[in-house]
């Protein structure tokens, strides 16, 4: 800089301008430092210092001008990370004094770091009034956004762009569009708030179906097919004008809305025949009528089927934006998990989770953990499963926040533990066909893993037809084993010879446990009404499958050898008995399974067979307080022969009780007995 721009300058340090600055003016600055200010102001972060030489002349001192305007309070400017700034508390009243021009040079420099959205955004909060020309160029900003899978920063733009348009009706639109994306993004807070402000008069039927998407999502279904279905007769009849993929989110929001209340799938077909969506360009709306078609291709002919419709749109999902692959990706993983093939399953919930950047935030993460839980949950992992349930409880959205905490009782369930804990307790359960599917599920498995309930109760229950219904249709085929299950059991073979037809038409490619599961019920059915050589060889059946079965379902194996275990000894073979209730308690016991170790080894003293302490996980101390406070020592008796602590012998009892189904020292002592007297 040279020594008359030099002197040029201190007035702007010195003078009237510091003086003028509180009503954001920098008309005495001169034009460098000020275009940097603006820039600056605009942009709305800080930046390297390399970026701002753009701003000035060549000979001008850029350093110069940089501590001249921290000195000035209008900079922030770290030496040590070399980044700059405007100060937060200025930047509305600098963006406010701007000239046409000036706002013109700012926002192609800002723009131009900032893909454009950012000083758009900045440059509309300090329009006051309307400003049609920069809010066609947010509505171009969030659509070019929208296309990106960026559906948050799309609403955010429409939103703004709303604020500030000149024509009511644009306002409208744009808020309207603005609504849709904050529902894509799952921002219900927002959608809220649009709603309360949107005028009734204004794109009424979309009003209406922005209303039932939001109470869907919110878990009132039936008050949400409702508003949607009125959405739909609105363009039935009154064939509102208004933008193709507002037209098409209506109509397949509705049609989801009906098939999660339990409408007949054929019907819902129907209806998008007479009303189908208009020709759709938007790649989003595209992948969501492909998920839609096979979802509902699922529900009629099972998720095999589902998958099969899904892949005929995977050409459009990979050209597509990372938000279309990542919800076509969870579709297709969820679909996998009812087939049972968990391997495809997980790999398709890590290519979603990729899709979306791993962005756990999103309702794509959400939804990933909560399918990913029931996989986990299937292997055995139950403590993982409820890490996945406990992430997807913390959803925004009232439906995915249900379904994390239906994963969490289901674990619990399969512990044996039948009370709902606070989180659980306080939600009302998802009202969907898949919550009342679920609901039946964890009440039959919590009935299996403690015996308290009868099957025939939970069968014949009012409150579960619909859950009945839904496992007993062909979208979620493994599951029927439970129902299957309680039917056998309560004595109902008329349903479950049903169930099993069912289940065989389900059971084509299915994977190798599937199918052992559908043996298993086979031989259960058997031996209830008598035939025992057709058990007897579709038990040896499942056998052909063990390993895979064992792998991949563990708590289903387990309950199987158990239930071949029984069948064995009322044939009298009880040494096989015996092995087959060992594996089974060994399993039961990795997993966790503490009810059914339990059971097993009930069963197993009352066989009275030869027994050794160490089949029941015992581990070399263990066996030794076992066996000397089996002679009638006290704890501490014990403690002076072991050289250990009273503390340490109570502990490593609270070890052996559960693992040899015991409650007392009298027990424990009881049970000593017979395994030597045996």
């Amino acid at each position: 800089m040279s020594t008359d721009d030099t002197t040029a300058f201190l007035p702007w340090i010195q003078g009237p301008w510091c003086e003028s600055r509180a009503r954001g003016s920098l008309r005495l600055v001169p034009f460098s430092p000020r275009r940097v200010v603006q820039c600056l102001a605009v942009l709305g972060r800080d930046v390297p210092l390399q970026r701002l030489w753009a701003l000035v002349e060549q000979d001008e001192d850029l350093l110069g001008i940089v501590e001249a305007s921290v000195e000035a309070g209008w900079v922030t400017w770290s030496p040590g990370e070399g980044r700059v700034g405007v100060v937060r508390a200025v930047r509305a009243d600098v963006i406010a004094a701007m000239t046409p021009s000036e706002a013109e040079i700012a926002y192609r420099w800002a723009a131009r770091w900032s893909q454009g959205a950012t000083s758009l955004l900045h440059r509309a909060a300090a329009v006051r009034g309307a400003d049609e020309y920069l809010a066609r160029r947010l509505e171009a900003a969030a659509h070019r956004s929208g296309a990106q899978g960026q559906v948050g920063k799309a609403a955010e733009l429409l939103s703004r762009a709303a604020d500030i348009s000149a024509d009511t009706a644009l306002a409208a639109g744009r808020e309207t569009a603005s609504t849709v994306f904050a529902l894509r993004a799952h921002d219900l807070a927002r959608v809220r708030r649009s709603l309360s402000v949107m005028r009734q008069d204004e794109y009424s039927t979309f009003r209406h179906a922005l209303a039932g998407r939001l109470a869907v999502l919110e878990n009132r279904i039936e008050e949400g097919a409702s508003l949607l279905g009125e959405a739909c007769r609105e363009l039935r009849h009154a064939r509102e004008s208004g933008r193709q993929d507002l037209q098409a989110a209506v109509v397949q929001w509705a049609a989801h809305a009906r098939w999660l209340a339990g409408d007949p799938v054929g019907r819902i077909g129907q209806q998008l025949k007479e009303l189908d969506a208009p020709a759709l360009r938007d790649p989003y709306w595209v992948g969501e009528r492909q998920r839609l078609e096979a979802v509902l291709t699922s529900s009629a002919e099972g998720p095999a089927k589902g998958l099969r419709t899904l892949a005929a749109g995977s050409a459009v999902a990979l050209s597509a934006s990372a938000e279309v692959r990542g919800r076509s990706a969870v579709t297709e993983a969820w679909l996998h998990l009812e087939t049972g093939d968990l391997d495809r399953c997980e790999a398709a919930a890590s290519s979603a989770l990729i899709a979306v950047s791993l962005d756990e935030t999103s309702h794509v993460a959400e939804a990933v953990a909560t399918i990913r839980g029931h996989a986990l949950w299937l292997r055995g992992a139950w403590k993982q499963a409820e890490v996945c349930g406990r992430s997807a409880a913390r959803s925004s959205s009232p439906l995915w926040r249900l379904r994390g905490l239906a994963l969490l009782e289901l674990v619990a369930a399969s512990r044996g533990v039948v009370q709902r804990n606070a989180a659980i307790s306080g939600q009302d359960p998802e009202t969907s066909v898949l919550g009342a599917a679920a609901q039946l599920f964890t009440a039959l498995v919590a009935a299996e893993a403690t015996r308290g309930t009868d099957e025939v109760d939970l069968l014949a229950a009012a409150k579960y037809r619909l859950g009945r219904e839904v496992l007993s249709g062909p979208l979620l085929p493994w599951r029927k084993v439970e129902l299957v299950r309680a039917a056998t059991t309560s004595g109902d073979t008329r349903l479950a010879a049903t169930l099993i037809t069912s289940m065989r038409a389900d059971g084509h490619g299915a994977p190798p446990w599937v199918q052992g599961c559908l043996s298993w019920m086979e031989a259960l059915s058997a031996a209830r009404t008598g035939s025992l050589d057709s058990a007897a060889r579709l038990y040896a059946r499942v056998d052909e499958v063990a390993a895979a079965f064992e792998a991949t379902a563990p708590w289903y194996y387990a309950r199987y050898q158990a239930d071949h275990a029984e069948f064995l000894a009322a044939v009298g073979d009880r040494r096989a008995a015996v092995d087959r209730l060992r594996a089974a308690r060994a399993v039961a016991d990795r997993i966790g399974a503490k009810t059914l170790v339990n059971r097993c080894a009930t069963r197993l003293r009352t066989l009275r067979v030869p027994m050794n302490a160490d089949v029941f996980g015992l581990t070399v101390r263990e066996t030794e307080v076992a066996e000397l406070v089996s002679t009638g020592l006290t704890n501490g008796e014990v403690a002076g022969r072991l050289f250990v602590t009273p503390a340490a012998v109570a502990f490593h009892l609270g070890n052996v009780y559960p693992k040899l189904g015991v409650r007392s020292r009298y027990e424990l002592r009881r049970w000593w007995n017979e395994r030597h007297a045996g």
